[in-house]
């Protein structure tokens, strides 16, 4: 509590028992236990495989040609979008993804510390690969949370393109259905669904539209409060696409998972539940070019007070009906997320709150 105020809104959504939707695998009523149904699992990892060999049967039918979007055969191309258990579902072929030396220097993935490494999807039939890769962005998805570790993009801000949203929301069938969170977790409620990646920062060269629809994939979503995008962090996401105008650049983004951040199951539509992210993280890289260097620097959006081993840090007063986004060191985000990102100079050095006094962004140089 904070003023008398609840720091975290409180998601009880009334639904009438007649119109709850029951998953795969439910026996009882809704105050019942939910009973895993492992032949329905298995049943489902068959599917998204048949699916997936589907797929790559018709790419090497058509030796590969016209894999990008908006083919002849749907608006993802000859490749996709299908249908697996009602849900729409891409497999995402000859997608490149997030390139580490895209800034003329070695940027790698970030690497996920021992907390967390056992957490990660990976790709049916891969067990050894873990990254999902788009047009110009990859992600890491956390099995337990449903919701991504992390997304990476390259953005060129020379080729640049203003592409109309379009685009529909789809599964990817790459990794388990039951690792990520598909509308049964945004329905009848007031959840946004989140972009990490911002739809147009892949969407530049050749392969813009590209870009721009393949941000439309669950795994880049996360469950953001209705709102959420308030001043503050649309501002921050103007600043840094508009900083990338002319030159290019590398952003990171994901949500700061915490063991006390509010459970949801959506009046069960969500199969064992989830957590909701009460803080979400930036990152952006750039090469400078009068110094020939990598730089880098963090941002936190917080919707309650974040405070740091000395307890001190971003002390004073919150406003909940509001969302507050920091400047932060890098090393002060490592420790939240237990994420450890690439090699290049951090330009933070103390936690700084952007308001309307520096424009809601500091400068990125």
């Amino acid at each position: 509590m904070i003023n008398g105020v609840s720091s975290v809104p409180s998601y009880s959504f009334q639904v009438p028992e007649s119109q709850v939707e029951r998953p795969e695998g439910f026996q009882g009523s809704s105050k019942d236990t939910f009973v895993r149904d492992d032949s329905k699992e298995l049943e489902k990892e068959k599917s998204f495989r048949e699916m997936g060999e589907m797929f790559m049967a018709k790419k090497k039918h058509r030796g590969g040609q016209n894999q990008g979007p908006r083919g002849p055969q749907g608006p993802r191309g000859p490749q996709g979008p299908g249908r697996v258990g009602g849900d729409e579902v891409s497999m995402f072929p000859g997608r490149e993804g997030y390139k580490s030396d895209f800034l003329g220097k070695e940027y790698p993935l970030p690497t996920l510390g021992d907390s967390i490494k056992d957490k990660a999807s990976h790709l049916i039939g891969k067990p050894d690969e873990i990254v999902l890769d788009y047009t110009h962005f990859s992600i890491v998805q956390n099995k337990e949370r449903k919701q991504c570790f992390f997304t990476a993009v390259n953005i060129d801000g020379h080729q640049s393109q203003d592409i109309p949203r379009s685009g529909s929301w789809v599964i990817d069938g790459r990794i388990p259905r039951e690792d990520q969170l598909g509308n049964e977790a945004y329905s009848n409620n007031t959840l946004d669904k989140g972009h990490m990646v911002r739809r147009l920062d892949p969407a530049w060269g050749g392969s813009a539209n590209a870009g721009s629809l393949d941000t439309f994939v669950y795994t880049n979503a996360t469950m953001q409060c209705e709102g959420l995008n308030q001043k503050e962090w649309l501002e921050l996401e103007n600043h840094v696409l508009d900083s990338a105008q002319g030159q290019k650049m590398t952003v990171l983004t994901g949500p700061v998972f915490s063991d006390s951040d509010r459970r949801f199951d959506n009046h069960g539509r969500v199969e064992g539940g989830t957590q909701i992210p009460e803080k979400f993280w930036k990152v952006v890289v750039w090469n400078d070019e009068k110094s020939g260097e990598l730089k880098q620097c963090a941002f936190v959006l917080s919707q309650s007070d974040i405070l740091d081993r000395s307890g001190d840090l971003f002390k004073g007063g919150f406003n909940p009906g509001r969302f507050s986004v920091y400047q932060v060191p890098m090393s002060q985000l490592e420790d939240m997320t237990d994420l450890h990102f690439g090699p290049a100079k951090d330009i933070t050095t103390e936690a700084t709150r952007l308001t309307s006094a520096n424009g809601y962004a500091p400068q990125l140089a």
